[in-house]
């Protein structure tokens, strides 16, 4: 493009600032804005039709759509919409009850939308209802020396039978929200008063903002596209058969794919949704935001603009929307209209989008010294794994560099061989490690058991039985090894830790038990059906989405199922977790723990059995007598104390001996939490020191300082095997 051309066009996106820098909606401008109705079209139909279909003949365990499960599936939409029961009536229920056998026709192989889509409808009368009773309440006196309370336990929560009923519980609501912002600004000013500071409060006082945050969640709802709706109508069903098993419209399966590559095309910034604006949250390091320095935290988005294309206004639309206008293929330039932070003069920023590499999810490691006995000390290689990544197109297109966490694994250790040698230890952390992809889960294990060892085995919904062993490779790492895992670690980190563990490769360090989540998913692109191929002579930019379908189970090499049991650790650690819902077992409709035969012949160390013994008791000795360790088991049971409150109080005097409670007992929680890597080398920089020195004991790990000791005494046994390989 020509000089002058760019310059003309520069100048007329400048021109249209003034323009573009308008003025939000109020609360009541709003809300008066009145529902209207969502209709389904052929793109829905269809969708409906493909999912349906699929999930009740394909599933690992399929189920024809017959009247018991579209009874189900009817109460499922309900609580899916309104998990809290705080919008919809008893009578709301009970007047869609007709379709409640009926939400699938087997003779027409059609989903009932309509039903979807007006109990959709009534839903967003129901929300607009409840902002506008809350803005009103807001600017009413409540009582705070009544003796009331919300419930907390969501599971106990029933649908109120009438209008009086729901009023009430909205007002209770309306109540806690002035209660808590009263109560964190009096902590807010009680902690600049302490530190010798002038208390500048909110230039909006707290009625205000709820009104706007009350409103914007309407306008939110309003905003659903038809897609939307079906995607929380069909994921109602298609989560009945199991928890794994999902819908996802186009924009979706978007996202699903950049956490898996760990990489998406934009400017590198994370956004969210504040008032009428979206706001920079965090810039992604290294990001084309980052390298450019105009964009800040703080500043909000007012429009955005393509390369040849005028503004346009974004100021109130969804966060979904406007993050679909900032992204784009690499090379091209958004134009982007912001107010800074603390100003309403608009500015124009124009950025060149690039890949943003999303680093938080890489895995890392560090080196920790650790002393054996006093004339020796040994180097423990810590290896922190968030997540099981890989990008699967750049691995279909033959990319020499595509992303793979086995790949970076390999990087960490080959480059501390090549520095100073192999580590004398290894720990894998798995803490937090949700899963993700299968295949680097099985050539991960392969870095440290070595060639074509089995690893997994997986049965498919017809029986058939699958083994899977890792690559013909030798293996990198051979030395003493810990795993170490806790009730997030799910999927791909439970298939690695149970063959690490049954090989006797590595020991397991943890909580009771691992998430248990042994199911297999597929991603199956439904625009390749052939219904969908024939509609687009008919509609050619149809796009129905994706379907995440359980397909499998996994079964450890001894047969049994690492589904909703999990693994469980050779040495096991008190957590906050034991007290938490949390885990497969404890999410409705999971699958059954089964076993089927094991592996017919696996390496096996039995060194490892005969040494576990021995450690089991060193370490229960060790934090019997740590003072540490001590006030960790005290802060866990205050924690239970805490977590066993069912109902929020609404008296201010109990109500400040609650939050006094909550805030002493997260606090806690807190202060044992594993720090991420990054919050570890963040408070390293802080206090100038290297990543080898252990942290201000206020901010102990104290899992992994325990698995440091535990590893100390693996290589003080005199009959530690220097080679771990079974």
């Amino acid at each position: 493009m020509p000089i002058h051309s760019q310059i003309l066009k520069r100048t007329a996106l400048i021109a249209l600032l003034p323009l573009l820098s308008l003025k939000a909606a109020t609360p009541e401008e709003i809300l008066a804005q009145p529902v209207t109705a969502k209709t389904g079209g052929l793109q829905e139909q269809i969708a409906g039709r493909v999912v349906t279909d699929i999930i009740s003949r394909s599933h690992y365990q399929p189920h024809a759509i017959d009247p018991a499960l579209s009874a189900q599936w009817f109460n499922a939409y309900f609580e899916t919409l309104d998990p809290g029961k705080m919008f919809f009536y008893q009578s709301d229920i009970d007047r869609f009850r007709p379709f409640e056998g009926d939400l699938w026709n087997t003779k027409q192989h059609l989903v009932n939308l309509d039903f979807a889509f007006k109990v959709y409808e009534l839903y967003l009368h129901r929300v607009r209802e409840w902002a506008i009773f809350s803005c009103k309440a807001l600017k009413e006196t409540h009582d705070y020396s009544v003796d009331e309370a919300l419930p907390i336990d969501i599971k106990a929560l029933t649908w109120c039978k009438d209008e009086a009923e729901i009023h009430d519980l909205w007002r209770r609501k309306v109540k806690n929200a002035l209660l808590n912002d009263e109560i964190v600004e009096a902590q807010k000013k009680e902690e600049a008063q302490k530190k010798d500071k002038t208390y500048e409060p909110p230039t909006e006082d707290a009625a205000t903002r709820l009104a706007k945050s009350y409103a914007h969640i309407y306008k939110r709802k309003l905003e659903s596209e038809p897609l939307d709706i079906l995607e929380i109508f069909l994921s109602s069903l298609t989560t009945l058969y199991d928890p794994h098993s999902n819908y996802m419209a186009p924009e979706t399966k978007e996202s699903f794919d950049i956490n898996m590559r760990l990489s998406l095309q934009g400017i590198g910034a994370t956004l969210s949704s504040m008032d009428s604006y979206t706001t920079i949250v965090d810039i992604v390091p290294g990001g084309p935001a980052d390298k450019d320095g105009r964009l800040k935290a703080g500043d909000r988005i007012s429009a955005v603009a393509q390369d040849g294309e005028d503004p346009v206004d974004v100021t109130d639309m969804s966060l979904n929307k406007v993050v679909k206008l900032i992204r784009g293929p690499k090379g091209t330039t958004v134009h982007l209209t912001i107010l800074p932070e603390g100003s309403n003069t608009p500015q124009l920023i124009d950025i060149v989008r690039d890949e943003v590499k999303l680093t938080e999810q890489e895995a890392q490691s560090e080196i920790r010294e650790i002393t054996v006995d006093e004339d020796a000390k040994a180097d423990v290689l810590v290896i922190y794994l968030p997540s099981f990544y890989a990008d699967f197109g750049g691995k279909k297109d033959g990319k020499d560099d595509y992303k793979s966490t086995t790949r970076d694994i390999r990087n960490l250790i080959e480059s501390r061989k090549a520095e100073k040698g192999m580590p004398n230890g290894l720990i894998l952390d798995l803490r937090g490690n949700s899963g993700g992809s299968l295949d680097e889960a099985i050539s991960l294990t392969g870095l440290f058991t070595g060639r074509q060892v089995p690893v997994v085995q997986i049965r498919q919904g017809n029986n058939r039985i699958i083994q899977k062993d890792s690559p013909n490779e030798e293996a990198l790492y051979t030395g003493p090894m810990l795993v170490l895992v806790d009730k997030h670690s799910a999927s791909a980190s439970e298939i690695v830790a149970a063959a690490l563990q049954d090989m006797g490769r590595a020991f397991v360090i943890g909580d009771q038990s691992t998430h248990g989540k042994g199911s297999v998913q597929t991603i199956l692109d439904l625009n390749n059906y052939p219904i969908v191929a024939k509609s687009k002579s008919r509609q050619p930019d149809l796009d129905i989405g994706s379907l995440k379908l359980t397909i499998a189970k996994f079964y450890r090499i001894n047969g049994s199922s690492t589904q909703e049991k999990g693994v469980t650790p050779d040495i096991i650690f008190p957590s906050f977790y034991d007290y938490m819902e949390l885990g497969e077992s404890k999410i409705p409709h999971c699958l059954p723990w089964d076993t089927i035969d094991p592996v017919k012949s696996y390496p096996r160390n039995e060194l490892l059995a005969t040494m576990l013994p021995k450690l089991k008791e060193a370490s229960t000795q060790r934090r019997e007598q740590n003072q540490l360790f001590k006030e960790y088991l005290q802060d866990i049971a205050y924690f239970k104390q805490w977590h066993d409150i069912k109902a929020l109080p609404l008296e201010r005097t109990a109500r400040n001996a609650y939050n006094d409670m909550e805030e002493k007992a997260t606090g806690m929680r807190r202060k044992f939490l594993a720090l991420s890597k990054q919050t570890r080398d963040r408070l390293n920089r802080n206090k100038g020191v290297e990543g080898t020195t252990l942290l201000d004991p206020d901010a102990l790990d104290l899992i992994l300082e325990e698995s440091l000791q535990i590893m100390g005494d693996i290589l003080r046994l005199g009959n530690a095997p220097a080679n771990w390989n079974p």
